[in-house]
């Protein structure tokens, strides 16, 4: 996994930090970060949303991210410093906690914990040969499979749910998705059956109004609706 900011977990010391004091989401680790010095790399959404965890948040642009005129209003008026240049790496201390981020320059920027952005690729590469698409996520956040509201992929006879069609879905929207195209499947199924059924029928000795009709003089009034199928009184 990479951050979408150019740097790789496995770069920079982030691996090593990975789910300790390199984070990626508010809603998981936020908490266990407030009123801490939060640094954030490259992404101004995270930026506001550690704003509210700590008042102590530094933005680093790293590579290519500029700030609309909007933005930087916002950032000056929550008191979010922005520092420029590229990071090269984390400094640790003695006690094996993140105690800063170290740039290119040789700077060192305090911090206790960085939030980073990752980019998140769907496992699918065992679906290969079979037709599928990859597409990439609605908000630029990872790669996963294409596949419409009902998780059916396009492939006939192949739906999807959980993380390999939505890099994001936490546990309750990847069952839901799952309820969703169990639901498709069933149908589909019940949608050959009646085809299946349709085709046999078609090389019986009798056709469906004989049988209607046979069914009709042999039950008379107990025919279940026959009659009035069929136009009878």
């Amino acid at each position: 996994m990479s951050t979408q900011h150019g740097i790789a977990v496995s770069d920079a010391g982030l691996a090593e930090r990975w789910g300790r004091d390199v984070l990626h989401c508010v809603y998981c680790h936020g908490w266990e970060a407030r009123d801490k010095a939060i640094g954030v790399l490259g992404n101004f959404h995270q930026a506001l949303l550690f704003r509210q965890m700590s008042k102590d948040i530094t933005l680093f642009l790293h590579r290519g991210m500029e700030p609309a005129d909007e933005q930087w209003e916002q950032l000056a008026g929550l008191g979010v410093g922005v520092v420029d240049g590229e990071i090269a790496g984390l400094e640790v201390d003695g006690q094996d906690q993140l105690a800063g981020v170290r740039l290119a320059s040789g700077r060192v920027v305090p911090v206790q914990e960085l939030v980073v952005a990752p980019r998140f690729v769907a496992r699918a590469g065992f679906l290969d040969g079979l037709g599928v698409t990859m597409q990439e996520h609605p908000m630029g956040l990872g790669e996963q499979l294409q596949m419409n509201a009902s998780g059916s992929t396009g492939v006939r006879g192949m739906w999807a749910a959980g993380n390999v069609s939505d890099v994001l879905a936490g546990v309750p929207a990847a069952a839901a998705a799952g309820v969703t195209a169990a639901a498709a499947i069933h149908m589909d199924l019940l949608r050959a059956d009646g085809e299946t059924a349709a085709r046999a029928a078609k090389g019986s000795v009798f056709s469906g109004p004989m049988e209607a009709e046979v069914s009709r003089r042999m039950q008379s009034s107990r025919a279940h609706g026959l009659d009035s199928l069929l136009g009878g009184n």
